[in-house]
């Protein structure tokens, strides 16, 4: 009898390359967010919490200074400070 492909095995080995490739994925959407929200004109701590909460520059451009405050547990006037430098680096970028 000819060996056959294992269907199965090929199946398995597809779903690990596909996983890795999400991971891999994550890694560096997590590393150019990092670069870029270090890049942002506000103190080290605050670059700390946004990156700690999985914040990106677009998510950042598209929230209100409340809710970001609200998510983070910020006063109101830091978390206007966080979005005004998101978007001054967005403009000169």
């Amino acid at each position: 009898m000819k060996p056959g492909v294992d269907i199965q095995l090929l199946q398995s080995v597809r779903h690990k390359l596909i996983a890795k490739n999400i991971t891999l994925q994550s890694i560096k959407q997590r590393q150019t967010t990092t670069t870029l929200v270090n890049q942002l004109d506000i103190p080290e701590g605050l670059k700390e919490l946004i990156i700690s909460h999985g914040f990106t520059l677009d998510l950042l451009l598209g929230l209100q200074p409340i809710d970001l405050a609200q998510t983070l547990g910020i006063d109101n006037d830091v978390a206007k400070m966080i979005i005004n430098a998101t978007r001054r680096h967005v403009k000169y970028d």
